[in-house]
């Protein structure tokens, strides 16, 4: 699976960042280069369920969408 980062910034300047594919705490690694590239500082931080999810249950997930598109 390829890790993504989707980044979304509101109307009011408000940004926020949103990891995908990554497992465990390589999610937080992003951090300092986000807040690096959008001249920004975190604030508030939560975790999405790939944090607590394993490498092979992500290979896993992704081998069986593959299968079933």
């Amino acid at each position: 699976m390829t890790h993504r980062v989707t980044v979304t910034i509101g109307k009011d300047g408000s940004i926020s960042a949103e990891t995908h594919g990554m497992t465990g705490s390589k999610c937080l690694d992003y951090i300092p280069l986000l807040e690096d590239l959008l001249g920004a500082e975190t604030v508030t931080s939560e975790f999405t369920e790939d944090y607590r999810r394993t490498s092979a249950e992500v290979e896993n997930t992704a081998t069986q969408q593959q299968w079933n598109s």
